[in-house]
C-alpha cells in the first residue's frame, strides 16, 4: 500500500509537472511574441518616418533643380540682350577691350553665337520646370498624404507576427489566426498618431533648409563684380574709373514667389559744366522672369522700347529720377539695365506653397512609443497575459562631425528598440470599440 501510494504520489507530481512546465512554455512563448510584434511595430514606424525624410529631401532636390532652371532661363534672356547689344555695336567691344581687356570684348561678341532669340529655350526650360512642379505637387504629396496614418501597416504587422510566433513556433496551439491561437492583443499606447503633420512649405524650417541645401551651390549666388579702368581716363576727374558692372540675384520668398534679374552695364565718365564728371550707364544685358500663381505664362516683347535720350540729356533724364536711388556719381546698381529689364519680364505660372512632412509640434516626445498587451487562453488555466512596448527613435550616425542630433523628417536615421513598458497608457481602441 505504501508503495501504491507513492506511485500514485509520483505520477501526480509527474502530471503537475508537465502541467506546470507547459504553462510556463507558453508563457515563455507569448513573452517572446508580444515583445516582437512591438519591435516590429515600431521598425514600421521607424520605416515611415525614413520615408518621410526621403520624400521631403527628394522635394528639396526638385525645388533645387526648379532653382537651376530658373537661372538658367534668366541667363540666356540675359544672353540674348547681350547678343542684340553686340551685334549693333552699342557699347562696341573695341572699346571694352580697351578699357578692360580682350577677355571682356570676347566674352562680349561670343554671346552671339546663340542667337538673338531666346524663345525655344526658354520653353524648354519652362517645361522642364512644371515637371518638376507636377512631382512636388502630384506625385510626393499623394504618397506623402498615403503615409501619414500608418495605423493599419501597424496592426497588420502585429497580427503577422503574432501568428507567426505563436502559432509556428511557440504555444502548443496551432492556427493561422489570432481567433484559432484563443490570442488577442490591444494597444495601450500608440504615440504613432499625429506624431508627424502635414504643413506648408512657407514655415521656417522648411525655408530655412531650402535656403541652406542653396548655398551649396555656386551657381545660384549672387552675381556681383565690377571691373574698373584708368585707360581712357577722364582727365576733369581723374580720380574716377571707368566701370563694368555685373549684377545678378535670385530671390525665392517664404510664400514661393520666385524672382531672377540679371544686369550688365557699361558705365563711362563724362563730364557737364552743369554737374561735373558723372557716370554715363550704357546697358549691354539685361533680364528679369518672375512667377505668379494665376494668369498665364509670357515671355514679354523681344522688342521692348529703350530710351534713346535724343529730347533729353541722360544727366538730366537721371537726375530727375534721384528719388529711385540713382547715383550718378557712383553706385554699385545698373539702373538703367534694370529699367529696361522691368519693361518686358519672362513671367511662369507656377503653384506657389507646397506639403511638407514635419514632428508635429504639439508632441513633447522625441520618439515614438508603441505598447501593446496580448492575452491568450491556454487550456482551462487563466488567460496568460504579456505586455511589452517598442519605440522608433532617431540617432544620427554623424554626430561626432557635428552634425545635430536632435531628430528631424530632413534625414533619415529612424531606428526601433524595446523599450521599458511605459506606466502612463493611452488606449487606442478600434473603430467599433473593441480590442483586438
Amino acid at each position: 500500500m505504501l508503495g501504491v501510494g507513492l506511485l500514485a504520489l509520483t505520477v501526480l507530481a509527474w502530471l503537475l509537472m508537465l502541467q506546470v512546465g507547459g504553462w510556463a512554455h507558453n508563457k515563455s512563448s507569448l513573452h517572446r511574441a508580444t515583445d516582437a510584434a512591438a519591435y516590429s511595430a515600431a521598425l514600421v514606424y521607424a520605416r515611415t518616418l525614413n520615408l518621410h525624410a526621403y520624400l521631403n529631401r527628394a522635394q528639396l532636390a526638385h525645388q533645387v533643380a526648379q532653382l537651376h532652371l530658373f537661372s538658367l532661363a534668366s541667363a540666356e534672356r540675359f544672353r540674348s540682350r547681350l547678343a542684340r547689344q553686340a551685334t549693333m555695336h552699342n557699347p562696341p567691344a573695341s572699346l571694352l577691350g580697351f578699357r578692360f581687356g580682350m577677355h571682356y570684348a570676347g566674352a562680349y561678341t561670343s554671346a552671339r553665337q546663340g542667337g538673338q532669340g531666346d524663345t525655344a529655350l526658354g520653353n524648354a526650360l519652362h517645361k522642364a520646370f512644371e515637371q518638376h512642379e507636377q512631382l512636388i505637387h502630384a506625385a510626393l504629396d499623394h504618397l506623402r498624404q498615403s503615409r501619414m496614418n500608418a495605423s493599419s501597416e501597424i496592426s497588420r504587422s502585429l497580427e503577422n507576427t503574432l501568428v507567426m510566433n505563436l502559432g509556428k513556433s511557440g504555444s502548443d496551439n496551432r492556427g493561422e489566426s489570432l481567433d484559432a491561437l484563443g490570442a488577442r492583443y490591444r494597444i495601450v499606447r500608440d504615440d504613432s498618431v499625429n506624431f508627424i503633420v502635414s504643413r506648408p512649405t512657407t514655415e521656417h524650417d522648411w525655408f530655412d533648409m531650402l535656403q541652406a541645401v542653396r548655398a551649396r551651390y555656386r551657381y545660384l549666388d549672387d552675381r556681383r563684380v565690377v571691373a574698373r579702368s584708368f585707360n581712357g581716363m577722364n582727365f576733369r576727374c581723374p580720380w574716377m574709373q571707368h566701370q563694368l558692372r555685373r549684377r545678378g540675384s535670385l530671390k525665392i520668398s517664404r510664400e514661393g514667389v520666385w524672382e531672377g534679374e540679371e544686369t550688365q552695364s557699361f558705365h563711362n565718365i563724362r563730364f557737364n559744366r552743369s554737374i561735373g564728371c558723372y557716370y554715363r550707364e550704357y546697358p549691354m544685358g539685361w533680364a528679369k522672369l518672375a512667377t505668379h500663381a494665376n494668369g498665364s505664362s509670357g515671355l514679354g516683347s523681344s522688342e521692348e522700347a529703350m530710351q534713346s535720350f535724343k529730347d533729353k540729356p541722360f544727366w538730366k533724364w537721371a537726375s530727375e529720377r534721384a528719388w529711385t536711388g540713382w547715383n550718378l556719381f557712383g553706385g554699385t546698381r545698373n539702373p538703367l539695365a534694370k529699367r529696361w529689364a522691368e519693361q518686358a519680364p519672362v513671367v511662369w505660372r507656377a503653384r506657389q506653397q507646397a506639403q511638407y512632412s514635419r514632428l508635429n509640434p504639439k508632441h513633447h516626445t522625441t520618439a515614438a512609443v508603441i505598447a501593446l498587451e496580448v492575452e491568450q487562453s491556454w487550456r482551462d488555466f487563466p488567460r496568460l497575459r504579456s505586455v511589452a512596448a517598442a519605440e522608433s527613435y532617431f540617432m544620427n550616425p554623424m554626430t561626432n562631425r557635428g552634425l545635430s542630433a536632435a531628430p528631424t523628417l530632413f534625414q533619415p536615421f529612424w531606428l526601433a528598440r524595446l523599450v521599458p513598458v511605459p506606466n502612463a497608457r493611452t488606449s487606442r481602441s478600434d473603430p467599433d470599440g473593441t480590442a483586438k
